[in-house]
């Protein structure tokens, strides 16, 4: 267990921010330590972190995968702190190791072999969340509602969750993963309009841009104008892998279905800022490629 003392009025974290949260888009953690702290949460960056290797190392060496994500959540577990990753595929990589380490005992102890030549051990204490269940359980939306101070209300938007918090649907124990309900509970708490739409559950396409890009915008274009067509405002997604492609190459997506359209794309957080009392300057919107033209 930790010696560090930390203060008992908020929640406390160990951040993993995974690999998305750095080049252009580090902006993100400065957006999160501010709406996080709105609703006393407070996150902790541990040290020597490595990549989760995406599922790619996994295709290589399962032990290596095992591993470095062993080492992964036993800084978190070091530190006597839930591990929070607020990137999807990280947390579905992670928790699918998590779960194979949980069911053989001999790949737990053939893992800590390997720990143990760094000094590290991985005890299997380690609890993982994401953003979703972050606001909706450990903050709760009672506590959510209470620092709204700007309610979105009239806001017409459609609620996207990506994949990798849902499949496979034996990783997390949060909520169903053919139903999920935790973005729409924080988004109502929001004041927003939640619109139903075709593809709300279709992929995106992120993970195919590098092996076939054409078939990633597709998909990408798609998902848009699923939600376009229902005349909505904007969509937000609790993956910011899935953001990176509905809002980073929305426009190439659409000008390949040969459809000429902006949908406005915000990352979770962002959102969430806006409705506490931020502003589009604090959330940095300016970032976005797709303008976020609507009254926030």
């Amino acid at each position: 267990m930790s010696e560090i003392q930390y203060d008992e009025n908020k929640l406390h974290y160990a951040f993993y921010s995974g690999c998305c949260f750095q080049g252009a888009d580090a902006r993100f953690y400065d957006i999160l330590t501010q709406v996080f702290a709105k609703v006393d949460v407070e996150l902790h960056l541990f040290d020597e972190a490595v990549c989760c290797g995406a599922g790619v190392i996994e295709e290589r060496s399962e032990l290596t995968s095992l591993a470095i994500n062993a080492r992964n959540m036993a800084g978190a577990e070091k530190m006597g702190l839930p591990f929070y990753t607020p990137c999807s595929t990280c947390f579905n990589v992670i928790s699918n190791v998590q779960k194979r380490l949980k069911e053989s005992s001999k790949l737990f102890d053939q893992v800590n072999e390997i720990l143990a030549e760094e000094g590290v051990e991985y005890k299997g204490e380690c609890k993982i969340t994401h953003t979703l269940w972050m606001l909706a359980q450990d903050v709760g939306l009672e506590k959510l509602r209470e620092r709204i101070t700007n309610p979105l209300n009239g806001l017409r938007v459609a609620s996207y969750y990506g994949c990798h918090t849902r499949n496979p649907r034996d990783i997390q124990e949060y909520e169903s993963s053919d139903n999920p309900t935790s973005l729409e509970d924080i988004l109502k708490v929001l004041g927003v309009d939640i619109v139903d739409y075709d593809t709300r559950n279709d992929c995106c396409g992120y993970h195919l841009t590098w092996p076939n890009n054409d078939i990633s915008l597709k998909m990408t274009g798609s998902v848009v104008e699923g939600a376009q067509r229902q005349d909505v405002d904007l969509m937000v997604t609790s993956c910011p892998l899935c953001f990176k492609s509905l809002d980073g190459v929305q426009s190439k997506a659409v000008a390949k279905m040969g459809k000429d359209f902006q949908l406005p794309v915000l990352f979770l957080p962002e959102l969430v800022g806006l409705a506490c009392g931020m502003t589009p300057k604090d959330m940095q919107l300016e970032w976005h490629n797709v303008p976020v033209n609507v009254r926030l």
